[in-house]
């Protein structure tokens, strides 16, 4: 009788099963399946490319039919936005989907770092100073740029990395560099609210001690024109809250040195591209607008021949140099820039084309930085050292 009833119910949900499966085919083939969330800035599943009775047995398809339909659900954004409301402003809950708001301020919430992550990123960046500058004439620096969640949890009481050890494993994988300590020179309304990166105009303390380490300080006017681009910036988190906030703005900092200065992305072949590439705002991205975003550039250079200082810097850096490396080419003639999360690094040969752009006496001579965010060393966005 047990085993009757048994597979009544087996027989009665595969039914269910099949005619939701059906009814959800019909119904996404009407709407045409979303290959990409702009919203969350992410692929969506797509109906699975194998439905067979083997498939159907070892659960795979049914897997991926559910993530399908879990991505594809007509009008997913509508009901996303429910379910955020529901859990943040009935159920009283702090996170939604992993994200903290407070006051306007969305933030990724992180309770530790992966310890794995930042030996692996921390040993790419000690493979590079190895090669490349330990025996260089020039100096070595190291300047950490803290995410909000340092500040957001300080702020309002969230459970928080430590990140006083993630600086101490940097420091200790890069020991033979000069570090410059950004972390006091910021505050949570230094970013954005509904994007992870810093916001440019007010992160001027943090250049006047970054150029103070460098020893470049008295370079900088200190006098800039504000620009604020038409239209709203939409953050990453701003769609991935669902919660449909406030928008940021974007506003850049310029003068006449800035201006003038000239930038150079050395792609395919070298060409000319604005410091604030204000086309790009209405992309995916509208941060970037600066430095004509970090995706895809593995090598720029920014010459500035009306800088009295002659000096070469070589800056490695993550997106939120974009944004103060303009800044900052006020006090250096030539900055090579650098972002090794697009290209491939081989121990032999380094990365390919690289002494095409960059002479290999520039290595020997000019001064070093390593400029990166705690998120790139708590990921692992570099890719692996071919041997």
């Amino acid at each position: 009788m047990q085993n009757k009833v048994k597979n009544i119910i087996v027989t009665v949900l595969f039914a269910l099963f099949i005619a939701f499966f059906t009814v959800m085919a019909v119904i996404c083939g009407f709407f045409n399946p979303v290959k990409t969330s702009e919203a969350e800035r992410r692929p969506l599943a797509q109906f699975p490319s194998d439905i067979s009775w083997d498939s159907i047995k070892d659960k795979t398809a049914i897997e991926g039919f559910e993530d399908f339909s879990v991505d594809q659900f007509p009008f997913r954004e509508f009901f996303r936005g429910i379910k955020a409301r529901f859990q943040m402003n009935v159920l009283g809950l702090k996170e939604n989907n992993g994200l903290a708001v407070e006051d306007g301020y969305i933030v990724k919430v992180e309770s530790g770092f992966n310890d794995e992550f930042v030996s692996y990123s921390t040993e790419i960046l000690a493979h590079i100073y190895e090669q490349y500058f330990k025996d260089s004439k020039g100096n070595a620096f190291l300047s950490i740029i803290p995410d909000k969640n340092y500040y957001f949890s300080k702020d309002y009481g969230y459970a928080s990395p430590d990140y006083e050890k993630l600086v101490s494993d940097v420091r200790e994988a890069l020991k033979d560099t000069e570090y410059i300590d950004l972390f006091d020179s910021l505050e949570l309304a230094d970013y954005y609210k509904t994007d992870t990166h810093w916001n440019q105009p007010e992160i001027l303390g943090a250049l006047e001690k970054l150029a103070i380490g460098l020893g470049v300080s008295e370079y900088l006017s200190g006098e800039y024109n504000t620009v604020t681009i038409d239209g709203d910036f939409y953050g990453v988190y701003h769609g991935q809250s669902a919660l449909n906030p406030t928008p940021d703005k974007i506003t850049y900092l310029t003068n006449e040195f800035i201006s003038g200065a000239k930038l150079y992305n050395y792609g395919a072949k070298i060409t000319e591209v604005p410091m604030y590439n204000e086309a790009l705002f209405s992309g995916e991205d509208g941060y970037n607008v600066f430095l004509s975003g970090a995706a895809g550039n593995p090598v720029m250079r920014i010459v500035n021949n009306k800088c009295e200082n002659k000096d070469t810097l070589i800056v490695f850096r993550d997106s939120y140099g974009s944004s103060i490396l303009p800044l900052l080419s006020e006090a250096y003639r030539t900055i090579y820039v650098i972002d090794i999360r697009s290209v491939n690094y081989n121990v032999t040969t380094g990365w390919n084309g690289l002494y095409e752009y960059i002479p290999a006496h520039v290595f020997d001579e000019a001064d070093v930085l390593f400029l990166y965010s705690t998120l790139v060393f708590n990921s692992n966005s570099f890719k692996p050292i071919v041997k």
